[in-house]
Parts: structure tokens; C-alpha cells; sequence
């Protein structure tokens, strides 16, 4: 698999996950709808990165969701709301260990193990993460509320 020097995660990017090179160096493996990929970049530096390009950063979308949103740990994101672009941490997002999957692109979620599930994504590919499926329940319905209220807010201004 490709290893991309300046690969960006984008709309079609369904999951980032952390991923520990062979020389110990920890980088990113990236899902999208049509390809997949390897980054010398931390999830938490590619998710900074596609804020940034939307003129946020990563810090400023996590301080809005807790000021708009009132969750603090875990808390999802909206990266850019028209093209539906919601992620979801697996942990905290200061974690080397924290993953970021895209809400919209979550299909089903099926119980592997106490700490292991495999995620269905639209368009059929599958993932399996070191996550528990209650925890990622609870992610996906705390995105899809923040989601709401994001789109709600978003609407009662449009003229």
C-alpha cells in the first residue's frame, strides 16, 4: 500500500487511524471511499490539517463543540458542515491511540470481542478496531445529535 507524503484526508475519507511504522515511527492509515493509504502524519495532524484548510484548526473545531455542544470528552467535530464532513474520536483526541471516523460513512457496527468491532461502511468496506461497540454506539449517537444541532443552526440562518 501507498505511502503518501502529502496525502489529505477529504470528504471521502471514511476513517483515520493511528498506525505505527516498522522504524517505530507513528503515522496514519487512511480509508476513503476509493482508496487507502499510509501517512507519515498523526491522525491528530492530518484531522489539524483538513481544519486548517477550512481556515479552523482542530483545537478551534474541539472549543466549538464543547461551547455549543456541552461534551467535552470525546467530542466530535464538524469539519465542514456542506459537505458533511462529522468525525467521531474513538478516544480522547490528544491520544497517540485515537482514531476519527466519519459519521456519515458509518453503516452498522458489529461486536467482535469485549474491545474489538467491525465497522460497515456505505458502499462496502469493512473495518476492524480495537474499539469496544458500546463505546462507538455511544460516538456515533453523540455525532449524529451534535450533527442536528449543527445542521439545525445552520438552516435557521439560511435566507
Amino acid at each position: 500500500m501507498e505511502i503518501k507524503e502529502n496525502g489529505r484526508i477529504s470528504a471521502q475519507t471514511m476513517a483515520v487511524l493511528p498506525h505505527k511504522f516498522s522504524d517505530g515511527v507513528y503515522g496514519s492509515y487512511v480509508v476513503d471511499t476509493d482508496d487507502e493509504f499510509y501517512s507519515y502524519l498523526t491522525p491528530k495532524q492530518l484531522m489539524d490539517d483538513i481544519c486548517n484548510y477550512y481556515a479552523c484548526s482542530l483545537k478551534g473545531r474541539l472549543d466549538g463543540t464543547r461551547k455549543a455542544f456541552g461534551v467535552s470528552r470525546k467530542a466530535p467535530i464538524v469539519v465542514e458542515a456542506s459537505s458533511g464532513m462529522f468525525f467521531m474520536p474513538t478516544t480522547s483526541p490528544h491520544s497517540n491511540e485515537c482514531a476519527w471516523i466519519a459519521h456519515s460513512y458509518v453503516s452498522k457496527l458489529e461486536r467482535l470481542a469485549p474491545k474489538m468491532t467491525r465497522i460497515y461502511f456505505h458502499g462496502g468496506k469493512t473495518l476492524t478496531v480495537n474499539y469496544s461497540q458500546t463505546s462507538l454506539t455511544n460516538q456515533l449517537n453523540r455525532t449524529a445529535q451534535y450533527r442536528h444541532l449543527v445542521m439545525e443552526r445552520i438552516s435557521n440562518y439560511q435566507l
